[in-house]
């Protein structure tokens, strides 16, 4: 059920989640491709995983060239998993949010997935594709409906794209509150909004590492497929 000499893409893979996945991965024997738009932050956490079986590679998963020319090198690819998004104080209020940034919200969760599936399927003969979701599908906030109809739609694609591409399988994890680095944009509101752990049932805010265990257990568990595994600490539940 190890990793040993797989071959793991992990989009959206320089901080967070992302970062502690490859962190997992590369522990598990797999060689480990990271990709994201901040050459900067590749870089930092390159350093930061400090491994010979680590690559990186700047690309834009809304960007369908970019996906491409980035995967062309690939040969044979054994997991993908897609932690990329964005979370914006605001993004997804249909009232006073712009059209552009509303579509880019979209195009980012949806098409971007769209993009990788396109190009990976032929270089995968078996093994997993991962995307993410949330805790926003089933919990909306207020002036959240674009992000949380994004997430909602992924809990939707992973099921439809399990058909569409077994025996791939197609699986999905639905964080809830997790102290990563996205949660930087909301500046002063932040510390409040971390406090906020200390109400779950499991008395904590979420790790990275939290949700990254659950995408290794989705990637090495070949009876899993078209299943949403939600990583909230009891957040669904209060």
């Amino acid at each position: 059920m190890r990793l040993d000499g797989k071959r793991v893409i992990i989009i959206g893979g320089s901080s967070g989640i992302g970062l502690e996945t490859a962190r997992l991965a590369l522990a598990e024997g797999a060689s480990v491709l990271i990709a994201g738009r901040s050459e900067e932050r590749l870089r930092k956490a390159a350093a930061d995983l400090n491994s010979d079986k680590l690559r990186t590679a700047v690309a834009d998963i809304s960007d369908e060239t970019s996906i491409q020319t980035m995967f062309a090198a690939e040969k044979q690819i054994d997991h993908v998993f897609l932690p990329a998004g964005e979370l914006r104080p605001g993004g997804g209020d249909v009232l006073e949010t712009g059209m552009r940034d509303l579509e880019s919200l979209l195009k980012i969760r949806l098409l971007g997935v769209v993009n990788v599936v396109r190009q990976v399927r032929s270089k995968m003969k078996s093994g997993s594709i991962t995307l993410m979701s949330g805790l926003y599908s089933t919990r909306p906030g207020k002036g959240g409906a674009m992000g949380a109809a994004g997430v909602a739609a992924i809990e939707g694609m992973t099921r439809a794209l399990a058909l569409d591409l077994a025996p791939l399988r197609v699986n999905a994890v639905a964080p809830g509150l997790i102290d990563t680095p996205l949660w930087n944009t909301f500046g002063p509101h932040r510390d409040a909004i971390m406090a906020m752990g200390a109400s779950l049932p499991v008395g904590r805010i979420g790790k990275p590492e939290d949700v990254a265990s659950g995408v290794l257990f989705l990637m090495q568990n070949d009876f899993v497929t078209g299943s949403v595994l939600t990583i909230d600490g009891g957040g669904s539940l209060v």
